[in-house]
């Protein structure tokens, strides 16, 4: 006899199994820092690009800004100031990242939760028809 308590949670779990879980389930590897700084050196290369880019875009819109900056205040500091904001820019882009990359692994871990609660319950079920099935094997 089916057992439709049983088929609700395998279906829940199947269904999460095959869908977002797919990428939860890779994350359970991690623990919370270990994942923040995986995700984060893969998007440091982003964010230098996302820097360099965002510096072509200034130049293009005026040519002249780098020059009359270079000119007004010398070549040395103009060059400091340059190279300082490209690290504040990649500095802050690195902490948003960690900031939003730990975002997701709390909300995954939220449904890891859930889903773990569910297997122990499908464990329950399966232990009562076992423990059902010995009783009646046992009279």
């Amino acid at each position: 006899m089916l057992n439709n308590k049983k088929v609700q949670i395998m279906s829940k779990i199947a269904l999460y199994e095959h869908g977002e879980g797919k990428e939860t389930l890779k994350l359970n590897k991690y623990l919370k820092d270990d994942y923040t700084s995986v995700k984060l050196l893969s998007s440091l290369p982003l964010g230098i690009l996302t820097a360099l880019l965002i510096t072509a875009l200034a130049f293009c819109l005026d040519t002249d800004w780098p020059l009359k900056l270079y000119s007004s205040i010398g070549g040395t500091l103009a060059v400091i100031i340059y190279v300082g904001a490209f690290v504040v820019f990649v500095v802050l882009y690195c902490f948003f990242s960690a900031y939003m990359f730990k975002l997701k692994y709390d909300r995954h871990r939220g449904n890891l939760r859930r889903y773990g609660l569910d297997l122990k319950r499908l464990e329950t079920i399966y232990s009562e028809e076992q423990n059902e099935q010995t009783d009646k094997f046992s009279k």
